[in-house]
């Protein structure tokens, strides 16, 4: 039986028989598998795609994110990011003056970011890390929720800090206008938004949903101090069609409407709760 990381409480089954619920602080948990040495899971992602539709965005809110560390320390230290993918937040860092070093646990994509100048890691965390490495930044960009093991990333990313150091996560928040949507379809009877959101059947699927407070109370368990609380944009209408699309299963009607959907919601968005939360934390031990 699965126990939720914040209350320590048992799990429920939630919406569906493949998400759990803590039935005292509300944290959701999938059952979901992850799949990337699956040669045919990894079919369903058009990889190209999935990268020119994510460029834009992202490259816009490591932009934000790498202001908000610059306000807390400079960048002249070493920068873990965890889940590097193609390597962007890296080469981004390293134009702010951070050493920066990246592990990613897909080889295929951890070979192209390695191709494309970033220095990339191939392995998990912790267990990429050698003896003795700390770092002053540890970065989790759209990551920390495809991770089995919140807790044992949180004490790991303790010991591998510096005094001080920062841990910066960002993630989907489930107090968002898109989550929320998606709950109310899926009661209605249409599920597709919601796997989506989970990614439901890619390589790597989302394992946790997460909100900014629920995750402040589990880094709090661990001893982290948080520092900055913000949010960043979730969809661009740059790269939206193809972000829609990268998945090949996807009908085009059904991506048709979900395209209209997130048109009509942009103007809105800034109002409502965050799609994605960006969080940083102080190390503990800091003084």
């Amino acid at each position: 039986m699965l126990n939720c990381p914040i209350c320590e409480r048992a799990f429920e089954t939630g919406r569906t028989s493949w998400l759990l619920r803590c039935p005292g602080c509300e944290f959701e948990r999938s059952t979901l598998a992850e799949s990337i040495s699956d040669a045919a899971a990894r079919g369903v992602i058009d990889e190209r795609a999935r990268s020119n539709a994510l460029n834009s965005l992202r490259e816009r809110n490591f932009q934000t994110i790498l202001e908000a560390v610059g306000r807390l320390r400079e960048g002249q230290g070493a920068l873990l990011e965890v889940g590097c993918a193609h390597g962007w937040f890296l080469r981004a860092a390293e134009r702010r003056g951070w050493n920066a070093l990246g592990i990613e646990p897909d080889p295929d994509i951890a070979r192209l970011a390695l191709q494309n100048g970033s220095p990339v890691r191939s392995g998990m965390f912790p267990q990429a890390l050698r003896a003795g490495e700390r770092f002053d930044v540890i970065a989790f960009n759209d990551v920390f929720e495809h991770l089995p093991d919140v807790s044992g990333a949180l004490q790991a990313c303790a010991g591998a800090l510096q005094p001080g150091g920062l841990l910066v996560i960002n993630l989907p928040d489930a107090r968002g206008a898109f989550y929320r949507l998606s709950c109310l379809l899926a009661r209605a009877g249409y599920g597709a938004p919601l796997e989506r959101l989970w990614q439901k059947g890619f390589p790597s699927p989302h394992l946790s949903y997460f909100t900014a407070p629920l995750l402040r109370r589990l880094a709090a368990k661990h001893g982290f101090r948080p520092v900055h609380s913000g949010r960043l944009p979730s969809v661009w209408l740059r790269g939206l069609w193809s972000r829609l699309r990268y998945d090949r299963r996807a009908g085009l009607l059904g991506s048709a409407a979900a395209w209209a959907g997130s048109c009509l919601l942009m103007p809105a968005l800034r109002l409502l709760p965050p799609d994605i939360s960006l969080e940083i934390f102080e190390t503990p031990g800091a003084g």
